[in-house]
């Protein structure tokens, strides 16, 4: 094995959407709720677009203020939309060690550029450590595009059967294996396990 693929999501950060919606109302004009906040971001196209990058930062925030009749400054509705992660210390604590075994460090995600930029100033040793990053929002694809996968099997700079790829979603780890890539479905507070070296004959 060459080369580990860790997901963001779930994995080194776990997350809560609805925390975002809870906080994304409260600054909403009144009367407006969590669902109404949810239903908007992830039953219509804005959330998509804005983690495949089809949408910048700029415009995302100006489509919450225009929808739910925000006034607060810009920088009030990006911390409510990106104050939803808290660190895997479990995994964060293994990822050196994980890190000495492989050629190559590797971190996948369907993410947008304020959650990245969130994860990125609460937890920079971490992030510091992997070699390449594939995130949705500069590459323009998400999970499970074949083409997403093929993004991260050149960042892994080798073969595809030589990546093991690492995600909460069994979906997305299916995905994975359907491109050639040995994967792992994450299993909160369980250490990441990886296959042993095939014996020389």
């Amino acid at each position: 094995m060459q080369s580990l693929v860790l997901d963001l999501g779930n994995v080194l950060a776990f997350f809560d959407h609805r925390r975002a919606c809870r906080q994304l109302a409260a600054l909403a004009q009144p009367g407006t709720t969590e669902d109404a906040v949810f239903d908007l971001l992830f039953h219509h196209p804005l959330e998509r677009g804005y983690d495949t990058g089809e949408i910048t930062t700029t415009e995302f925030i100006a489509a919450l203020r225009s929808a739910f009749g925000m006034t607060a400054q810009d920088e009030a509705i990006a911390e409510a939309w990106s104050d939803i992660f808290e660190p895997n210390t479990t995994l964060i604590a293994q990822l050196p060690a994980l890190k000495a075994v492989v050629k190559r460090l590797v971190l996948a995600s369907n993410t947008n550029e304020l959650h990245f930029t969130r994860i990125r100033r609460i937890m920079p040793a971490a992030i510091a450590l992997f070699d390449a990053t594939v995130l949705s929002f500069e590459v323009g694809l998400r999970k499970p595009s074949v083409h997403f996968f093929e993004r991260v099997v050149a960042a892994t700079e080798g073969p595809a059967g030589a990546s093991v790829y690492v995600d909460d979603r069994p979906d997305f780890v299916a995905a994975a294996e359907s491109f050639g890539m040995r994967g792992r479905v994450y299993q909160s507070g369980r250490p990441i396990t990886l296959p042993r070296p095939e014996p020389l004959t």
